[in-house]
């Protein structure tokens, strides 16, 4: 953000960077604007370094675009390697817009609100852009609408919040929810409805799965892409445990009632579709006999993730969905490669310490 977190409410970053200046502020690198060099008599930047900073803001452009950058992550990497840019024109830069272009898209908006296009000039957008000029309210409103971002991140007003959005980008945070509801469930819905790669899913019991909203959705998808549970044994010392610090009314607490209302069904169906899935596709049902701390909804490049806590139901813990390329998301990335080595290849130490992924077998539902 641009108020607070090192910035000073305008878009410049008070940190010191250890960019293209080995070390140096990045304002080294062009001769520090904010103290002078490079401006003409009147205090403004002449043009030939106007022109190397748009030629700069263009280059962290195509390396965030090859990097799959967000562009307000885009945005923050430009003011902090150009310092003499303002947040205004590194949303344009960012964009890779033209000032015209801007102006374009401005009459567009107005114009679906059924009002007459302002026609804003470069020069007037160059003076806005430059803080030599406010723009009013209302045009403030429209450029927050054209990028897609707040007020105080074009530079105009300070954020007070505590909350980093940015960081949240970065860290490949793309939707989060406080608890299981209806709206985590739609989105789940709708993942599971678009995958086209892989499914796969790891956690205490999500009794969910055998709804009928969502077991024919699994049903469907397997046929053509592996769709994977690890689901912890019925039977296991880990899940007693697990149970002894849930409230009492935790439905799946007794081991006979979740066999029959969610591993039978799941292993029923995945019956079913084996005569007519593909090669390497199909349902395909573990157990493990481990504790865990989280349950993960891994789907194609994104993963949900679902906090367990004390005194509460699996259902009460907030989730979080990471798109893949972060560190965030390797971290479960590589959780579930590891049950699928446990599965396919155990090893030592884990062996030795007694943990055991194992394919459901139909000796198990007899319980």
């Amino acid at each position: 953000m641009d108020g607070g977190h090192g910035r000073d409410g305008t878009g410049h970053d008070r940190r010191k960077h250890d960019g293209p200046g080995q070390g140096r502020r990045a304002g080294d690198r062009w001769g520090d604007d904010r103290h002078g060099e490079g401006r003409t008599q009147g205090g403004r930047i002449d043009r030939g370094r106007r022109q190397a900073f748009a030629r700069a803001a263009a280059e962290i452009r195509l390396r965030g675009l090859r990097d799959g950058l967000p562009v307000g992550v885009i945005v923050d990497e430009i003011l902090k390697e150009v310092p003499g840019v303002f947040a205004l024109e590194a949303w344009r830069f960012a964009n890779g817009w033209t000032r015209p272009e801007v102006s374009a898209r401005l009459d567009a908006l107005y114009e679906a609100d059924g009002l007459a296009p302002p026609h804003i000039t470069s020069a007037e957008l160059c003076r806005w852009e430059h803080r030599q000029r406010r723009p009013s309210d209302e045009r403030i409103e429209y450029l927050c609408r054209l990028y897609g971002t707040r007020p105080d991140r074009l530079g105009f007003g300070t954020d007070f919040g505590a909350v980093d959005v940015d960081h949240l980008q970065r860290a490949g945070i793309s939707n989060m929810w406080p608890r299981t509801n209806e709206e985590s469930f739609v989105d789940l819905a709708e993942r599971i409805k678009s995958a086209r790669d892989h499914i796969t899913l790891f956690g205490l019991t999500r009794n969910f799965y055998a709804r009928d909203q969502i077991l024919p959705l699994f049903e469907a998808k397997a046929v053509s892409i592996p769709v994977t549970f690890y689901a912890m044994d019925p039977a296991c010392d880990s899940r007693r445990d697990r149970y002894r610090i849930e409230p009492a009314e935790a439905a799946m607490e007794d081991p006979r009632r979740y066999v029959r209302e969610i591993l039978r069904p799941l292993y029923a169906a995945s019956e079913r579709i084996a005569p007519a899935a593909a090669e390497g596709a199909g349902l395909h049902i573990y157990v493990y006999n481990f504790p865990c701390s989280f349950a993960m909804e891994q789907i194609d490049r994104h993963c949900r993730v679902m906090l367990y806590g004390h005194g509460k139901r699996g259902t009460d813990g907030p989730i979080f969905v990471f798109d893949e390329g972060t560190p965030y998301y390797d971290f479960f990335d590589e959780q579930i490669r590891w049950l699928r080595q446990l599965a396919t290849d155990p090893r030592e130490p884990w062996t030795t310490k007694g943990l055991v992924v194992r394919r459901l077998e139909p000796a198990d539902l007899a319980r």
